[in-house]
């Protein structure tokens, strides 16, 4: 259920009913994406307690400062920063170098050029140890400071650093990030990254046509690919059931059938801990 609030609107998945739950959270994830941020509380032992997905709509600025100020300090998951272990920022300016090719300079000059990476973003590095290369985004700096003030103990990542967690087993391996406004796919056969890429959607249409264009310009046959995706609050559900009458054998993160609305949201979590 979507509850509207003072800065936009909020959902929150709790694993069972129960007032004590909140007082059990030992450790936090948090992934922040333009205009929202999903938060999962676990216990000590890495059991999914719960999930807060808080954003607002289009009509305002896509990383709104005020917003993810006040959601830091008022968010009951990250009263105490110390439980905070890893946050994951997702952005669509980004470029995988391999480590081979790999120059600090040269590679942030060479994202400048793919983007319109402006003064007010900053670039960020994370190394993919699995597929030996360098991922680089551009961020907002002042999201990027936001972070480092309130979350000094926590890791930062890509929100894709999950897809690059493990060396793939399977061929033509597509995993999907679906969040309210963007998509975040990475396809691997077996181990070798082929393809990466976040864009905004606005349907499950939209996402359909963005994965069979890869597929044609790539000689892959689509019914081929095995396909996984994840999402990020209750909402994604209906989009990632859509897509099953393109992709008739999707799946969720986990590789499982997804049945409850909250299936996607749930897997994210717990492959996203996986990462800290």
């Amino acid at each position: 259920m979507t509850v509207e609030t003072n800065t936009g609107f909020e959902q929150i998945y709790n694993v069972r009913e129960d007032e004590t739950l909140l007082s059990r959270v030992a450790l936090v994830i948090g992934v922040l994406v333009p205009r929202g941020v999903y938060v999962a509380g676990f216990s000590i032992s890495k059991e999914l307690l719960t999930i807060h997905y808080n954003g607002y709509g289009e009509d305002r600025p896509v990383w709104e400062l005020d917003f993810f100020e006040q959601l830091f300090a008022n968010e009951p998951l990250l009263a105490v920063r110390e439980k905070v272990k890893g946050v994951f920022i997702n952005t669509d300016k980004n470029l995988i170098v391999p480590d081979e090719l790999y120059a600090k300079e040269a590679a942030e000059n060479w994202l400048r050029k793919v983007f319109f990476v402006e003064a007010n973003e900053v670039v960020k590095r994370k190394h993919l140890e699995n597929d030996a290369a360098n991922y680089l985004q551009a961020i907002p700096v002042n999201i990027s400071e936001l972070v480092k003030i309130n979350f000094k103990k926590a890791a930062v990542f890509p929100l894709a650093a999950y897809h690059f967690r493990d060396k793939h087993a399977q061929s033509l391996f597509l995993q999907c990030c679906i969040g309210p406004e963007q998509v975040t796919a990475t396809l691997h056969n077996y181990s070798q990254l082929l393809w990466h890429k976040v864009f905004d959607y606005t349907c499950a249409e939209d996402i359909a046509y963005a994965v069979k264009l890869l597929c044609k310009e790539n000689y892959i046959d689509a019914s081929k690919l095995n396909l996984v995706c994840n999402g990020l609050t209750g909402m994604e559900y209906d989009v990632i059931n859509e897509l099953t009458q393109y992709f008739p054998g999707l799946k969720g993160g986990n590789g499982l059938t997804l049945h409850e609305r909250w299936d996607p949201a749930i897997t994210l979590a717990n492959q996203l801990m996986l990462c800290v």
